[in-house]
């Protein structure tokens, strides 16, 4: 029999709490620690929308890596989605372990996702974190001018759209960051990036980057950090083969473009 516990302990080794920031809320966030898991479901986020998926087909655990718990709860109601996610979890005995900057930081979590997402080779680490490695750094299939570049990733990650800076010069060296990774975009040049690729990029950012001849592409939070579920549900699959580890089928960006 595999239990929640176990999945968690599994999912510790590959993404040690440790490497999580100060600030994150990582792990069990809600269930029993010994109740049975034969399905598992995989996404980014724990919304209504996956909870619901999962009790239609019958999961006892979310494996996700944005917290669903993650400012202070001081009352767990239908008034806000905070408090619905978790009593419809409870209500179908859901547990739900989240994976956050401990997997953004691990080998193998979000950042190598994303590095292999665009089809990186000799990938290396960016930059120390306050408890592990940020952002990695390496070589595309063949040199591509900026605009080139921009809809490479766009069809990469599906993204809805991109937005990005040019550079000014042909794209090679890449650097990537999955999610809010602004920061790091001197440490993407000082790994002699060519072209940085983040989500939520501010304006400001975006010249910032076009005045030290960095080409820039914000593809969105949600494809940046999406690579990484699958890498989920794989791992959860292969280390517990009775286990059903699936990928959620009706997770999407909530971000749209018209």
């Amino acid at each position: 029999m595999t239990t929640v516990q176990d999945i968690l302990t599994f999912l510790e080794g590959f993404t040690p709490p440790e490497l999580a920031e100060s600030w994150d809320n990582v792990g069990l966030l809600c269930g029993d620690r010994s109740q049975e898991v034969t399905n598992v479901l995989c996404a980014l986020d724990v919304t209504e929308t996956v909870v619901t998926e999962a009790a239609e087909k019958g999961t006892q655990l979310i494996v996700a890596h944005h917290p669903a718990i993650f400012t202070s709860v001081s009352r767990v109601t239908a008034d806000d989605a905070t408090g619905r996610i978790l009593r419809l979890a409870i209500k179908h005995d859901i547990a739900l372990i989240c994976m956050h900057t401990n997997a953004d930081c691990a080998e193998g979590g979000v950042n190598d996702a994303l590095a292999s997402a665009l089809f990186l080779t000799g990938i290396g680490n960016m930059e120390a974190g306050e408890n592990g490695m940020l952002g990695r750094v390496g070589d595309l299939p063949r040199e591509m001018q900026p605009r080139e570049f921009a809809l490479y990733v766009k069809e990469c990650l599906r993204a809805g759209g991109v937005r990005f800076c040019d550079g000014g010069k042909p794209v090679r060296r890449v650097a990537v960051g999955g999610g809010a990774c602004g920061k790091l975009m001197d440490y993407a040049i000082a790994k002699g990036a060519d072209a940085f690729v983040i989500g939520d990029c501010s304006y400001d950012l975006m010249q910032r980057a076009q005045s030290l001849g960095l080409t820039l592409v914000d593809a969105g939070h949600f494809p940046t950090e999406n690579p990484v579920v699958a890498v989920f549900a794989d791992r959860i699959g292969s280390a517990f083969p009775q286990v059903r580890a699936a990928v959620s089928e009706r997770h999407a960006d909530c971000i749209q473009f018209v």
